[in-house]
């Protein structure tokens, strides 16, 4: 059984998607990362090996991208990705993994490409990140305020190793603390 124009290529986070309405996402995604400039189609190509005029179907919205040009698309269009990780977990999924990308501004390419650039995501200080502080900086922009006792506790780590953990993203631009010592709460820095 082939699928038709009307067929859903995936089950979205609220309904299933349309090859029809996919192709107006992933036309307007393209727009918004490369512009509406004729050598946009030709960039597009050069990134991802595919074929000059399946790309222009997808960038005039007459076609959706087969599963994985999809995957392939999102590799280097954040829009793309974004729209990808938000149909499958949530807006938490994007806000969760814009927390460890690495955003060194180059594409795979080695070149200078300013669409990775995201105003939420952290610019200043790349650092490799342990998993006691993904879980901090996760549980902050969750809204919860940590502390070194809760890393201490939920990994079986002294208070001490806690702490440099917490120093670590302050020194590295990610977090301050705010308010007074024993009442105020650690938050991320918006580097916007």
């Amino acid at each position: 059984m082939s699928l038709t124009n009307k067929d859903p290529l995936f089950p979205g986070q609220n309904k299933e998607i349309s090859n029809e309405k996919l192709a107006k996402i992933i036309s307007r995604a393209l727009r918004t990362d490369f512009g509406k400039h004729p050598h946009a189609i030709k960039r597009i190509g050069q990134k991802t090996g595919v074929n000059l005029h399946t790309i222009k179907n997808w960038y005039k919205g007459s076609k959706a991208p087969s599963s994985g040009h999809l995957l392939l698309l999102s590799r280097h269009s954040p829009t793309v990705l974004k729209f990808i990780l938000e149909q499958i977990g949530g807006k938490e999924l994007w806000e969760v993994f814009q927390l460890f990308w690495d955003v060194s501004g180059e594409d795979n390419f080695g070149a200078k490409n300013p669409i990775y650039r995201d105003k939420n995501v952290p610019i200043n200080v790349p650092i490799k990140l342990n998993k006691r502080q993904k879980h901090f900086l996760i549980l902050l922009k969750s809204g919860k305020k940590g502390t070194a006792e809760d890393i201490a506790n939920k990994w079986q780590v002294t208070t001490k190793t806690a702490k440099r953990d917490i120093l670590k993203l302050k020194d590295a631009g990610r977090i301050r603390f705010h308010g007074a010592r024993r009442t105020g709460h650690y938050e991320i820095i918006d580097h916007s």
